[in-house]
């Protein structure tokens, strides 16, 4: 996997480590976890300031067993790790991960400091599942995963994104 020289390992580590819960999000934090526009965009709004993405690590590498199965995937992922902050404080965490064999690796590869939502936002044949799966990773970081398929050429790609204390204080998106 290549990393950042700047990348902040426990980030990746504590992602990786994210299990599905049964525990639905406490209210403060439903508004981020039921949201079906852009998180950069609705981050950036809420904190008053432009979102920026620091690539933290990207390529092959190992996932849960209940992230394969929601990919489908029996294979070697892709998997993009990167930070979203505004005004440099970081307020967000995301874990993007595909079929190592699917086109959408070089689209992945393509975005480098820029937000996922580039992709899927701008790109009609993107489609969200309905579904949203709760997650929980190590130290209490709440987070959620959505799956997404392109309608073209049927890969997925699951999306996990935590939400870390800065975006926490201020609750909810506005």
């Amino acid at each position: 996997m290549n990393t950042q020289a700047n990348a902040m390992p426990r980030f990746v580590e504590l992602m990786a480590m994210a299990q599905p819960t049964a525990q639905e999000p406490d209210a403060n934090l439903r508004p981020w976890s039921e949201l079906t526009e852009s998180m950069t965009a609705a981050v950036a709004h809420h904190c008053r300031g432009q979102a920026s993405v620091r690539l933290l690590e990207e390529g092959i590498g190992s996932v849960n067993s209940w992230e394969q199965d929601e990919l489908c995937a029996a294979g070697d992922i892709y998997i993009r790790h990167i930070e979203l902050s505004v005004a440099e404080v970081p307020r967000l965490i995301a874990r993007s991960m595909v079929a190592a064999d699917s086109p959408v690796v070089a689209l992945m590869q393509g975005l480098g400091e820029r937000p996922l939502a580039e992709l899927l936002f701008t790109d009609p044949l993107w489609q969200r599942a309905t579904r949203t799966i709760h997650l929980q990773a190590p130290t209490d970081l709440p987070g959620r995963a959505v799956l997404w398929c392109h309608q073209a050429h049927q890969h997925q790609l699951l999306v996990e994104e935590f939400f870390l204390p800065a975006l926490r204080q201020h609750q909810q998106p506005s």
